[in-house]
This record gives structure tokens, C-alpha cells and sequence, in this order.
């Protein structure tokens, strides 16, 4: 759940907004943030998604906000897991893990009826979503 800095102290997961060309707010981003110097990186595995989101938008964005739990399954899950988490400590990683395994039965539910239906475009895009998430299941997210 933890992560040690550069500087020593206690990295831990939050959601995060960043400021990309002081015009653009995305929220819902998992970082990681040191207790003590404060500095913080992105959860390692959103950073190909966080990349290809700053390259859409460009050097001159239009947009104001975006939240990146609507473009990033795991910081979706993250992001609906911290919101409603009442604990503290030790019990995130489980509620983690448990939405995790959630989240997996329904887009493998919705998997099936798009297979029935005979949609492949729709099939695509939840098998995309599930890869996302199936290899952080058996790895620490938080």
C-alpha cells in the first residue's frame, strides 16, 4: 500500500488532480504521494493511459476537465473504491481487491451478453477494459 521516496519518507496512494498547460484539471488520477517532501508520481499503472491522454489533448487543449477514472478502468476502481471507503489502513487493500473482483464479474457478465449479441466492437472494448485490470488482481494496486 506504501512506496518509499527518494527522500526516505512514506509514499501512499490517493487520488490526485493535475494541472496539464494551466488550462486542463484531470482528476480521479492515482498517484503516489510522499508524506514528507510531498512530491508524487503516477500509480505505475495508469502512466501509458495518463501519456496517451496528455498527447490527445496536445499543446493547446480545449477542454477544461476530464476525469480520468472515465478513461482508465483501475482509476476507475480506485476512485469509486476510496470514495466509498469508510476504514482505515489495512483494510483499503482488501476493499480494493474486493472491487476489483467486482468490477471483473460484470465486465465478464457484459462480455457475455456482447458475444451473444454478436457485437464485436462492443467486445473489443470490454476485452481492452479487462486487460487493463485482470494482471493488478493478482499483484498489490494500493
Amino acid at each position: 500500500m506504501n512506496q518509499t521516496c527518494r527522500c526516505g519518507g512514506e509514499m501512499t496512494i490517493h487520488m490526485h488532480t493535475l494541472i496539464y498547460k494551466a488550462k486542463v484539471k484531470i482528476t480521479n488520477v492515482p498517484v503516489f504521494m510522499c508524506q514528507s517532501c510531498f512530491q508524487y508520481k503516477p500509480h505505475p499503472a495508469v502512466k501509458n493511459d495518463l501519456s496517451l491522454l496528455l498527447q490527445e489533448l496536445g499543446g493547446n487543449p480545449k477542454r477544461s476537465r476530464i476525469s480520468f477514472a472515465e478513461r482508465n478502468e483501475l482509476a476507475s476502481v480506485l476512485n469509486d473504491t476510496f470514495y466509498g471507503y469508510k476504514g482505515r489502513g489495512k483494510g483499503l487493500e482488501q476493499a480494493v481487491q474486493k472491487a476489483m473482483s467486482e468490477r471483473i464479474d460484470l465486465l465478464l457478465d457484459l462480455f457475455r451478453i456482447a458475444s451473444e449479441a454478436a457485437d464485436k466492437e462492443w467486445m473489443e472494448e470490454l476485452e481492452s477494459r479487462l486487460l487493463k485490470l485482470v494482471p493488478h488482481t493478482v499483484s498489490r494496486i494500493v
